[in-house]
């Protein structure tokens, strides 16, 4: 799964090449979709991040990145 960071650097690598001016208008535009919904996807990972932090100092429970490696039977 990617982090927030990694999200964010592919969106400045998307940017990046719509906004270097070889694309044609049509691939430009698509390409900063992509990069517009990588920059969605860190801000909704870091917003996650945020909120298991929370729940998991109030209950006590251990966090979801930990259980993930560990999985139930």
């Amino acid at each position: 799964m990617l982090k927030a960071e990694e999200c964010r650097k592919l969106a400045e690598q998307y940017r990046a090449r719509a906004n270097d001016g070889r694309p044609a208008p049509r691939l430009a535009n698509v390409l900063l979709s992509v990069a517009n919904a990588y920059l969605a996807l860190a801000s909704q990972l870091d917003l996650l991040a945020s909120v298991e932090s929370q729940e998991n100092a109030r209950t006590g429970r251990i966090c979801l990145k930990a259980a993930n490696q560990h999985p139930r039977e």
